[in-house]
């Protein structure tokens, strides 16, 4: 597997997570904004670059990436990040 593509996209996809998570984040609080960076941002992440890069799947797509594989690697990986910080944020606060 083709380790550098699937991280260039994986920062491309969560551009668009990563602001709409950060603009809930400043409205509605840290928890609230992890919380949306797993859930409802990913969707946004996903409308995001469905729209501004679309183009890019085909690429992937010939390096063996289909866009399910992709999305739901994005979203382990963001769950493997978020949790902890997740449950430390819960455990001291």
């Amino acid at each position: 597997m083709n380790q550098r593509a699937f991280w260039k996209f994986y920062r491309d996809f969560n551009l668009f997570n990563l602001v709409f998570s950060i603009i809930s984040g400043i409205y509605f609080g840290l928890f609230s904004g992890l919380l949306v960076f797993l859930s409802f941002g990913m969707f946004i992440g996903y409308l995001g670059y469905n729209y501004f890069r679309k183009s890019e799947y085909y690429l992937y797509y010939n390096l063996g990436f289909t866009r399910k594989f992709l999305i739901k690697k994005v979203w382990i990986c963001n769950l493997i990040f978020t949790v902890p910080v997740l449950l430390v944020l819960f455990l001291f606060l």
